[in-house]
């Protein structure tokens, strides 16, 4: 499923602000696609390691890895 940007940044902010999927399904705009409970559970397993690591990498092009992803979102499978 593709999501817009904004959708991307308030799933992102959400997993990594420790809210459940429940509360993060509240924010996200009417007429979005629900946030699936397994990939929720994915995103807090194993997608954010290199993200989490990249926003202490600093800056890149104006923006840090985290930043890169809410824009072009990498492949499970790239990561």
């Amino acid at each position: 499923m593709k999501r817009l940007p904004a959708e991307r940044a308030i799933i992102f902010a959400g997993v990594l602000s420790g809210l459940t999927c429940e509360q993060i399904n509240e924010l996200l705009p009417p007429g979005a696609a629900p946030l699936p409970d397994s990939s929720y559970q994915m995103m807090r397993a194993t997608y954010f390691a290199p993200m989490v690591s990249g926003i202490s990498q600093g800056i890149v092009s104006g923006q840090n890895a985290f930043g890169d992803m809410i824009f072009h979102p990498k492949p499970m499978g790239d990561l």
